[in-house]
């Protein structure tokens, strides 16, 4: 439930939005880059509250797949942390997992995280995971719905700085 002042903040929030947008479209190269940079300042807020909730696995393992092994390291969901632009088109910054087979980012092999989906719930073609399995295990799955956690913490100082991003760059592109 949202209360009267988060409703407020959205409101001026969206308010704000339209008016970057429309002044967006009239700037120059020199002001959208402003924009991108602050879109990528407010990603760096949820990579950096992400990138605090993951737990390092305790030692590296290999994942077995079609006959292949995919060597997985300590340290390497949370190296695979970053932000990106996945369209020239618009000024959005998609932030998360960074990996190399769905996106075909560029990044390098200690910092892939091609298996985030699996850390974040239990692939469906497992199926849902019995309690004598989970009480057998000597350590408990540590990130499963980590994302989750770190978006629900992020949001509303991401909103916030948003709101005073956007303030500026309209101050600034108002002169």
């Amino acid at each position: 439930m949202m209360t009267i002042d988060e409703r407020k903040m959205m409101r001026e929030l969206k308010i704000a939005q339209k008016r970057v947008q429309k002044v967006s479209k009239a700037m120059d190269g020199a002001k959208s880059k402003e924009l991108l940079k602050s879109n990528r300042e407010i990603g760096k807020t949820y990579i950096k509250a992400a990138k605090s909730n993951i737990k390092n696995y305790h030692e590296d393992t290999v994942v077995k797949k079609r006959g292949k092994e995919y060597p997985v390291v300590r340290g390497q969901l949370k190296a695979s942390m970053g932000s990106w632009r996945p369209s020239r088109k618009h000024m959005g910054v998609v932030t998360g997992p960074r990996a190399n087979a769905p996106m075909k980012r560029k990044v390098r092999p200690q910092a892939d995280g091609w298996f985030a989906h699996m850390v974040e719930e239990r692939p469906k073609a497992f199926g849902p995971a019995d309690s004598e399995t989970l009480k057998k295990r000597k350590r408990p799955p540590q990130n499963c719905g980590v994302f989750k956690r770190s978006m629900e913490q992020s949001v509303p100082k991401m909103r916030q700085q948003q709101l005073e991003l956007y303030r500026k760059i309209l101050k600034d592109a108002a002169r």
